[in-house]
């Protein structure tokens, strides 16, 4: 980080600041990165808790309810309209559900991802209905927490980058994955 002038000035300013975690899994990142498809933040954070109200265990400690995420094997034996009473659409529940049914029947293990390059996982990942280079992206940066990738075709992420290191020209995603591999290095 030292090296990138504004990654330096950015650690600087937010010295100590752990970056927010996509999941405790693999399986929750890739969940998680399916319902933040193509709505803001705050309604996603809504859905996600719902789904976990809905069916992660829970425990209750000094009267307060402790939640985990729901298992693969919850939510495999879950109907898609179940899933979709938690704010999502039918569409993304049938991909929460296909992702599951996968891992439940052992034709998918989400934590190998760990051991594969970014090629390798994305082209994994898009072997799932609903998920696209964006969604793996997001799992790879945000879940598998690799240095060296983002969702490039993120308009955010786009914006930001031209912004912060291009004078505001804007740059396809294409150019921007380019750019962001130096990260991995630094």
């Amino acid at each position: 980080m030292d090296e990138d002038p504004v990654l330096k000035d950015v650690k600087k300013r937010l010295y100590g600041l752990k970056a927010g975690s996509m999941g405790a899994t693999i399986f929750e990142s890739i969940v998680k990165a399916i319902i933040q498809q193509q709505i803001s933040l705050q309604a996603s954070f809504w859905m996600i808790s719902s789904l976990v109200t809905r069916f992660g265990e829970h425990k209750e400690i000094n009267k307060v309810f402790y939640y985990d995420f729901p298992t693969a094997s919850t939510l495999a034996a879950s109907g898609p309209e179940e899933i979709r009473r938690c704010g999502l659409s039918w569409r993304k529940a049938e991909y929460i559900k296909g992702v599951a049914e996968k891992v439940v029947d052992g034709e998918f293990d989400p934590e190998g991802l760990k051991k594969r390059s970014n090629e390798e996982v994305i082209e994994e990942l898009r072997k799932f209905k609903g998920i696209g280079r964006w969604t793996s992206e997001l799992i790879l940066c945000a879940g598998l927490k690799r240095k060296d990738v983002i969702p490039a075709d993120d308009l955010g992420v786009r914006r930001a980058v031209s912004v912060f290191y291009f004078d505001g020209r804007s740059l396809p995603g294409d150019e921007v994955r380019k750019f962001v591999e130096k990260w991995g290095r630094i």
